[in-house]
């Protein structure tokens, strides 16, 4: 077998029995395979069989191509010409050409086919808004790539950009939207909107290919016009997964090792779950550690005929720096094994939300939303920074969200249709070492809208204009494929946050990138310019003033968001433990889950600069200290409780009211316990004597007593006063004295003669008793 060659710093990627892997050969040019040995990345060479007509033209088309990147096109990463033979590098598209896989196929289900034409419009509308730069044969420089079990991409990865001697002929907006009216007719007619039916593939390969050859610059408004009609024949909803027939092959896995020789190689170390593949990640496996139990994603590195010792010198690398306690926001490799020539990594699975899986969901986040990310991301580029890794490629699909719930956690599912605002707090880690996925070229790559900056000409790839590249697709701004974004409100606050991202990506241009904080400080006095210009809202009944924000501090790891604000009661609308977001199937051109209702928040840069003003920079607030000193943000359905029943309330409170009603009165000195009943004396009255003259009797020197009522409806005898004019007193007889009225003793003998006696004188003596 011979040696790799070698073309400047890309090696040549070469099949098993060593030939050259050759992706085109025609009269115009061959396009071969090879990586990048300083990105750690798979490229195509374009190498042109004709020498440059118009050397000026050929360099002006592929720095526009560069200046003006699409997440649809393949990124142009150098040109030039090499000992008088033109040539361009693109990024690798991981999947097979439209043509050949249209050609191997009989039939094709309608829904796929009306997928298909769509994704080639948007993709060819996006090509031709930067210029002429549609191939000749359009079915063969664009390749389809499976993203999911129900979608497919079909992307650019090859470029007109010479000038043929005849000219490429001009679009005529006539010829196309007659080609364009047999398309939509024909995917009509054969019931392409029904789910079930299937569509003879050549016809829809001819009408395809006859589209987009008459495509052009000046007929993109008829182009969206017949990509808005497409999307519109779509089946709004979708179940199962594309037939085994029909899907598109991937580019690199005929020259991987198969899933039996991988599984062989792990056999005492990793027993492998399943088989299945993930079409977002199809070259990993799901597996679980012999000694630890913990699970992983299993990998297989490529061998050195197809790649370099350097992405196994990448991996030993990042399995020492992981594994360190103070790279908390790297994923940790957890194994990298060599068996039978087949060298495998094992990767830690993040239990978190990755922000591709997010901008799914969501399609765009709001300025406030992004700020946090780009925050809370910092941190983690910092430590990427300081390991000195190899790492110059980072995807919306490496950085993830970790929020304390495991992925298959419902709770985690509600968390991606509400605010980031409104999320109790989060982590962000990155993974560090080069994957197949990643050097293969699927998923999101910011750095496909940067223009090529100088090599050496800065010390971090992760700069303030690869955050900008990254806020255009957290905004909308430029959305990741197959997620169509429509903004409302807050449109002069965006616009303001645009110029800001452009004027950091020009500097990408000019070789002079801002740092991070730089950039950050910027946005961040946009949002504190836009939140304090809007009107406060009113406290709502019951609610509390808003905290006060701490006092600015060094930015932490952990980025919790808290809403200065009493928590409002919100509706669910399923239970906890069913998925609402996931029951049903999902739809054919929108995103995944509908976004929940929008909530009255408090504005962030409000909170985060209201004791702010200096003109310097502002430093990252103290996160941990505004979590723990603010109410809890959780919205209630995903707050756990134990309800207490009522009764239970009541008693306590009862209980507690008696208790301490009883220590007061103690304390008073009027409690019951401590009050003392003294007998009162009892008069005596002569037999058949009265009350009343009882107390006449009585000398006026000593007090009358008190006459004791036996039934208590009696009331007690009053004692009467000695009149002036002389009383006449006299017995009343028996039957006139009412029984029960008093009480009369029997008195002593000599009572009579000491009664006479204390009568006043000429008073008529008393009768006899």
């Amino acid at each position: 077998m011979s040696e790799p060659s070698l073309f400047r710093h890309y090696q040549i990627v070469q099949d098993a029995d060593g030939n050259n892997v050759e992706l085109v050969r025609n009269s115009e040019q061959v396009a071969v395979l090879a990586f990048d040995l300083e990105r750690l990345e798979y490229v195509h060479c374009h190498v042109l069989l004709e020498p440059l007509a118009n050397r000026a033209a050929f360099e002006e088309s592929c720095k526009l191509l560069q200046k003006r990147g699409h997440p649809a096109l393949a990124r142009m990463i150098e040109f030039g010409e090499d000992e008088g033979n033109p040539f361009y590098i693109t990024s690798n598209v991981d999947g097979e050409a439209l043509r050949p896989y249209l050609a191997r196929l009989q039939d094709i289900p309608g829904w796929l086919a009306i997928m298909i034409a769509t994704r080639a419009m948007e993709t060819a509308v996006a090509l031709c808004e930067r210029g002429e730069f549609l191939s000749e044969s359009p079915l063969d420089g664009l390749r389809i790539v499976q993203t999911a079990p129900q979608a497919v991409q079909v992307l650019a990865a090859d470029y007109h950009v010479i000038e043929t001697p005849s000219g490429k002929k001009r679009a005529l907006k006539t010829s196309f939207e007659k080609q364009a009216k047999f398309l939509r007719t024909f995917l009509v007619e054969q019931g392409g909107t029904l789910p079930d039916h299937a569509l003879a593939v050549a016809d829809f390969a001819e009408l395809l290919g006859a589209c987009l050859s008459s495509a052009g610059v000046g007929v993109i408004a008829a182009m969206r016009e017949l990509r808005t009609s497409l999307q519109k024949l779509a089946p709004a909803q979708l179940s199962g997964e594309i037939p085994t027939a029909q899907k598109p092959r991937a580019l690199l896995a005929p020259l991987l090792a198969g899933y039996q020789d991988v599984a062989r190689g792990l056999v005492n170390l990793v027993r492998i779950q399943s088989q299945r593949l993930d079409m977002a990640n199809p070259y990993s496996m799901r597996g679980t550690l012999t000694k630890t139990g913990r699970s992983v994603l299993i990998e297989q590195v490529p061998p050195a005929r197809i790649s370099h010792t350097r992405v196994k010198e990448a991996d030993d690398a990042a399995f020492k720096i992981t594994k360190q306690r103070d790279n908390p926001s790297l994923i940790t490799l957890a194994l990298v094994n060599e068996s039978e020539d087949i060298t495998c990594l094992a990767e830690e699975i993040a239990e978190g939300i990755s922000l591709a899986e997010l901008m799914r969901e969501r399609h765009c986040l709001e300025v406030q939303e992004a700020y946090l990310v780009l925050a809370g991301l910092d941190t983690a580029l910092t430590q990427l920074d300081k390991s000195t890794l190899p790492t110059n490629k980072l995807r919306l699909e490496d950085i993830f969200l970790l929020t304390g719930f495991a992925r298959e956690d419902s709770r985690s599912t509600k968390l991606l249709v509400s605010k980031l605002n409104e999320w109790p707090a989060f982590n962000i880690i990155v993974r560090a070492h080069p994957t197949l996925a990643s050097m293969s070229g699927r998923g999101t790559d910011p750095a496909v809208l940067l223009p090529p900056g100088r090599d050496g000409a800065t010390a971090t790839a992760w700069h303030g204009g690869w955050l900008a590249a990254l806020c255009k697709f957290l905004l909308g701004f430029e959305p990741p494929l197959g997620i169509h974004v429509e903004t409302t409100g807050g449109a002069r606050e965006r616009e303001t946050v645009a110029r800001l991202l452009d004027d950091e990506i020009a500097k990408v241009a000019e070789t002079k990138p801002a740092q991070r904080s730089d950039f950050l400080a910027r946005y961040a006095r946009i949002i504190q310019h836009y939140d304090l210009a809007k009107p406060s809202e009113p406290v709502r009944a019951g609610g509390t003033e808003p905290a006060v924000s701490p006092g600015l501090k060094s930015r932490p790891q952990t980025v919790p968001v808290s809403k200065a604000q009493a928590p409002v009661k919100r509706e669910v609308s399923a239970p906890l433990g069913i998925d609402s977001s996931r029951s049903s199937p999902v739809a054919l051109t929108s995103g995944g889950a509908a976004r929940g209702g929008d909530e009255p928040t408090i504005g962030f840069a409000e909170l985060l600069f209201r004791n702010g003003g200096e003109p310097s920079p502002p430093e990252a607030p103290d996160w941990a200290l505004a979590a723990a000193n603010a109410p809890p943000t959780l919205p209630a359905h995903l707050i756990v409780r134990e309800e207490v029943p009522i009764w239970l309330k009541a008693a306590v409170f009862l209980s507690g009211s008696m208790v301490i009603g009883a220590m007061c009165a103690h304390l008073s000195g009027s409690a019951l316990w401590q009050k003392k009943h003294t007998p009162a004396p009892v008069e005596a009255t002569a037999p058949g004597q009265s009350a009343s003259a009882a107390a006449v009797a009585k000398p006026a020197s000593a007090p009358a007593p008190k006459a004791i009522a036996v039934e208590p409806n009696v009331p007690k005898a009053i004692p009467v006063p000695v009149p002036t004019p002389p009383l006449e007193v006299t017995a009343p007889p028996e039957s006139s004295v009412p029984r029960g009225s008093g009480v009369s003793l029997t008195l002593p003998s000599g009572a009579t003669n000491q009664l006479r006696d204390q009568l006043p004188a000429g008073s008529p003596p008393a009768p006899p008793p």
